[in-house]
């Protein structure tokens, strides 16, 4: 049974992985639509007022997709709760994308404070 719960949380992490990134390169694509439009604008001597309503529709689909990227950060944070109770608590995931994989953990002291700054912080 352990073995199939790491090779299902393993695939949860790849996939989260690929759609977190997804949504960061969707944000960051429309923000460098959003300043783009102004110079294109007056290249193309248009004056601000024609397409002021996009600029409205974009600026709603930049919320939308930064909500989007907030609610994902809460899912992941919540999906860990998940992994902790199906008994891998102890295991880490190591990597990212495909190269993604759950290491076992090295030692009894893996959640331990790794430096005086970690120490200062706790």
């Amino acid at each position: 049974m352990l073995k199939e719960r790491l090779a299902a949380a393993t695939i949860v992490a790849t996939k989260l992985f690929e759609a977190e990134q997804a949504i960061d390169q969707a944000v960051a694509k429309v923000g460098a639509l959003m300043s783009h439009l102004p110079a294109a604008q007056a290249s193309a001597k248009i004056s601000p007022v024609v397409g002021d309503g996009a600029y409205g529709d974009l600026q709603a689909a930049a919320n939308a997709l930064l909500t989007t990227r907030s609610s994902m950060v809460a899912f992941h944070h919540k999906i860990d709760d998940v992994r902790n109770r199906m008994g891998l608590r102890r295991f880490r995931i190591a990597g990212m994308g495909d190269a993604a994989k759950i290491l076992e953990p090295q030692g009894l002291n893996d959640e331990a404070v790794t430096s005086t700054s970690d120490a200062r912080a706790a």
